[in-house]
């Protein structure tokens, strides 16, 4: 296991900052329906089942095995699927966003190369998708499926955390507090969620719950 790759990879904000426009956090604080830290943590795992779990997690699993399989041929398939308008152009964007952002990123640490060297050939021009560029990456810190799906689900938690926490504003100390309290859900949601396949991507309807 590549820790230090891992720790990297994971502190860059690359998956889960461009929530905040999609998920609208701005909007909701402002309008006073996002204000607690209850409400905060049923925003995140109601994005996680609806949107982030069946689109990126999904992906992630998909090309964290084409990357240990050394068969990326299938990044092609999931970047038109996750480019379709079946998904809302808000997530849409946000995902290659943040997706070509932390694939850009990546080329400055040396533990990518191979990865670059697996991808690059078949990254489409419009970009990568979030829940790829990630999936490939991580499958160079770990060998473990659920693992690597669960760290793409944390990553958007804790970004979607951080901004709701900004917007609101609360404590500091809430960000913690709500990704430790969002982990149990992350893990079994990564259980299920590395078992998907390509036909399975899908995007919920999302309605932010109130309570």
């Amino acid at each position: 296991m590549n820790v230090l790759g891992l720790v990297q990879l994971m502190d860059t904000t690359g998956l889960g900052v461009g929530y905040q426009e999609c998920l609208s956090i701005e909007t909701l604080a402002r309008r006073g329906l996002l204000r607690t830290g209850q409400q905060v943590f049923n925003l995140v795992e109601s994005s996680l089942r609806a949107i982030i779990g069946p689109t990126q997690g999904i992906a992630a699993g998909i090309a964290f095995r084409a990357a240990r399989l050394g068969d990326p041929a299938l990044v092609p398939a999931v970047s038109q699927v996750l480019s379709s308008d079946q998904f809302p152009e808000s997530l849409r964007l946000a995902s290659l966003q943040m997706g070509t952002r932390l694939w850009e990123i990546s080329r400055r640490w040396n533990w990518t190369q191979p990865i670059h060297d697996q991808f690059d050939p078949v990254i489409p021009q419009t970009g990568v998708h979030g829940g790829v560029a990630f999936g490939a990456l991580v499958s160079e810190t770990t060998a473990h499926e659920v693992r690597a799906v669960a760290a793409c689900l944390l990553q958007a938690a804790r970004g979607i955390i951080q901004a709701a926490v900004r917007a609101i504003p609360l404590d500091d100390s809430m960000n913690h507090r709500l990704l430790a309290q969002a982990q149990p859900i992350i893990s079994r949601l990564a259980a299920d969620f590395a078992q998907h396949t390509m036909p399975d991507i899908r995007c919920s309807k999302f309605n932010f719950p109130m309570a």
